[in-house]
């Protein structure tokens, strides 16, 4: 990991960064709603800002953003379009209580009706076919239409089912709702020779299941509860084995992904199928008009949609979708579409219906805001959402937080989610960490939008819970706190401004105005409106605590439209110095400025051949030339020179302008060419001021110390330095700067600096 990046100002010391205004109330609580009032048109420019406590350079908050946020942020997936499913509604309804009645120490057993109470019903062989017709058999016999004479694989979850269900006459099947476990038993009922089948009440208790049995049919109990209060023990499995080889019956029990079986074989993990062997097991009788089923799982829209692991159910669905496309009934938008649909569907399902618990659903948001972040981390920050979204539930009653309560792979597992293991960057070096993340990548951005336009009551909770998260000591918190923020701009960008951003904006602390510049900036990448338009009137305003939020932003996002970037904050270095004001107050000012135009050049710069199509970096490094003929202008672009020294994120950890000047095509008449002459007019300018020189010097000898265990960046300084030695002063003072230059306590200079001596011509003798 590169250390922080500290530029030098104009003196040779660290710039102070701005702050708030005096009397802004730096000691409110977090989370409390700020109280700026209008800003008067003299109220920033009489005092200005003050020096910050706390600074960082907007080199180093670009890389910590990028570091931090979720992946899907920065793509093109992330740009949501339209509304949610049309309106539509997909809740769940609850209400009924099943099961046992815990009354204090004892258990007792309801069973309203007595023994004429009904525990089973048919399933309509009709139903199990057409099932057949669509399941995707691991089948190895000739056809594979999983008729009894076919035989699978031993390892296969199927085949490993199978042979436990021929062998017991009973099966156990765990796997998550989504994975089409359900098909998968009545399709191994069937693979036995069962013809008639029935459903058995998950209900009842693991003793009461061989009473339930019919002579010859297949039984199936779906969703079978199992727990440490209720497990499934292996009596109840020896006593189901005999009583159905008494009947000639088969019985396979569905459980959950974490069931509780005590004894026997144990169950039988269900894995689906590929997504496109599903596709393919779905496709296989559905009119297609004449287009292979091979062309049309090759197309770009449907392997976006394979590209990750989805419930059975929605691949199904897909597949009348391909089947339309192929028939020229629905375009291939549509397609497109369908991964935004089936993520918009899941998330209405959550929080429409009373399935979910308020703990759950706090447990989705912190997900959704955390996706590809460490779990404890997310469950920590659940609870205190949880809490939060409590109070507004039920003021009344305190949360309560089961402290030892579902486990954590439950949890995940609920959520459609994966746990992984990834080694994650720290200020103290890489530790390996237990991340989650959602299978379907859309889900994250699609939860965060629901909960903020279609459930309103949540807000005050959740900006609440933003307005901490931006407080938070840690780095990724912060920024997730502001992704978050990014997300709601882009679905509600009035409400968003007024209740998270601007409250940021005028916060006396570094992390909260920081926050407000990365919302702003992952809005602008996720496509929300006026962003550039937001940041070209707050760049020029009066209110100092806006111009500041504007220049960090630009340092964030300002490569993505560079051009208006830098001329916007030669706009607010020009508003600077025709509003006058105490001279104290500009070098502060002036240094975030540079700061933020370096980030935005050297962001510029890293798209690579930018110059020979004569893109932002080959044509806005020299456009910066002429402006240093005099005027506060001159200061910006020396001290925009400076700071764009400092940052190392080039290729092999070199210098990034020095990698830039390195890679610009040298062909005279060329824009890299262009570029070199500009960059190297403007290092003249910076050696020979006598403000800056101090601090070009010694970036200099960093690259220099830096360039002897890299060769390229040797060669580059090679061609680099000559075109500084112009001058008789400027040969002297290179000559002085590379014989003088040290390396720890070796009193003789690097072989490097020596070797860079011999570029330059020898100074003329006194």
């Amino acid at each position: 990991m590169n250390a922080p990046y500290e530029a030098p100002s104009a003196a040779g010391e660290p710039a102070p960064a701005a702050s708030a205004p005096p009397g802004h109330d730096a000691g409110r609580a977090p989370g409390a709603d700020p109280e700026p009032g209008p800003a008067g048109p003299d109220s920033a420019t009489a005092t200005g800002p003050e020096p910050d406590p706390e600074t960082e350079h907007a080199w180093d908050s670009r890389r910590d953003l990028y570091r931090h946020s979720p992946g899907i942020m920065l793509g093109r997936s992330a740009q949501l379009g339209g509304s949610l499913v049309g309106g539509d509604q997909h809740g769940v309804s609850g209400g009924q209580v099943t099961g046992d009645v815990i009354l204090g120490g004892s258990k007792v057993e309801y069973r309203l009706g007595g023994d004429e109470e009904e525990r089973s019903g048919e399933i309509p062989a009709a139903e199990v076919e057409a099932l057949a017709r669509n399941f995707a058999f691991p089948s190895c016999g000739e056809d594979g239409d999983g008729a009894p004479g076919d035989t699978w694989e031993p390892g296969s979850p199927f085949g490993l089912a199978l042979t436990r269900l021929r062998e017991h006459r009973v099966a156990v099947l765990s796997g998550p709702a989504t994975t089409g476990r359900r098909a998968a038993a009545l399709m191994l009922l069937r693979a036995v020779g069962s013809t008639a089948y029935r459903a058995l009440d998950p209900a009842l208790s693991p003793g009461r299941l061989a009473g339930e049995v019919r002579d010859g049919c297949g039984h199936l109990i779906d969703d079978f509860p199992t727990s440490a209060e209720q497990p499934l023990r292996e009596h109840h499995l020896r006593a189901l084995s005999e009583k159905l080889g008494a009947a000639g019956s088969h019985l396979v029990v569905v459980v959950g992904p974490h069931p509780v079986v005590h004894g026997g074989a144990g169950p039988v993990p269900w894995r689906p199928p590929e997504p496109a062997a599903l596709l393919r097991s779905h496709l296989r009788h559905k009119d297609l008009a004449g287009h292979s089923i091979g062309t049309l799982l090759a197309l770009p829209e449907v392997q976006a949609v394979l590209g990750h692991r989805r419930p059975v159910a929605d691949l199904a669905a897909f597949a009348d979708r391909i089947a339309a496309h192929a028939q020229g009934i629905l375009p291939l938008a549509g397609l497109a579409a369908y991964g935004h649909y089936a993520a918009e569907r899941q998330v209405r399902t959550w929080f429409d219906g009373t399935e979910q618990t308020l703990h759950d659903k706090a447990f989705l948001i912190a997900l959704a805001t955390f996706n590809e972040a460490p779990y404890p981390l997310t469950a920590e920050l659940s609870d205190v959402l949880f809490g939060l979204l409590q109070r507004i539930e039920n003021p009344g009653e305190p949360a309560r937080i089961p402290v030892f309560g579902t486990s954590s792979a439950q949890r995940v597992e609920h959520a459609q989610a994966d746990r992984y293991l990834e080694t994650e960057e720290t200020e103290w070096g890489p530790v390996l960490q237990t991340k989650v993340q959602f299978r379907d990548p859309l889900t994250a951005i699609t939860l965060l939008r629901e909960v903020w336009t279609g459930h309103p009551s949540a807000r005050p909770a959740l900006v609440t819970w933003l307005r901490r998260l931006a407080d938070d000591p840690r780095p990724v918190v912060r920024t997730r706190a502001a992704s978050t923020a990014a997300v709601l701009a882009h679905a509600d960008l009035p409400s968003t401004m007024a209740l998270l951003i601007r409250p940021w904006v005028f916060e006396a602390r570094l992390r909260a105005r920081l926050a407000a510049a990365n919302a702003l900036a992952l809005a602008h990448h996720l496509g929300a409106p006026h962003v550039p338009r937001i940041l070209r009137e707050w760049c020029t305003t009066n209110d100092h605590r806006l111009r500041r939020a504007a220049v960090r932003t630009y340092a964030l996002v300002g490569d993505a439209f560079a051009g208006e970037a830098v001329e916007a904050l030669l706009a607010a270095v020009r508003a600077m110095e025709a509003r006058g004001g105490p001279v104290r107050t500009w070098p502060a000012e002036l240094d975030e400025l540079a700061q933020s135009a370096a980030a935005v050049l050297l962001a510029a710069g890293q798209n690579a051949g930018a110059w020979e199509a004569g893109g932002a970096a080959a044509e806005l490094w020299p456009a910066l030339v002429p402006l240093t003929r005099g005027g506060l202008a001159r200061d910006f672009v020396l001290r925009t020179v400076v700071h764009a020294c400092g940052p190392v994120d080039g290729a092999g950890g070199r210098p990034l302008l020095l990698d830039l000047f390195g890679r610009a095509e040298a062909t005279a008449g060329t824009p890299g060419a262009l570029l070199r002459q500009s960059l190297a007019a403007l290092w003249r300018m910076v050696l020979n001021d006598p403000l800056y020189s101090a601090s070009g010097l010694e970036a200099m000898r960093g690259w220099v110390r830096a360039a002897g265990n890299d060769p390229d960046a040797e060669r580059v300084l090679s061609e680099l330095l000559p075109l500084l030695a112009v001058s008789v002063e400027d040969t002297k003072r290179l000559v002085y700067l590379l014989e003088n230059l040290r390396a720890g306590a070796d009193p003789a200079p690097p072989a490097v600096a020596l070797r860079l001596r011999g570029e330059l011509s020898p100074p003329p003798a006194p």
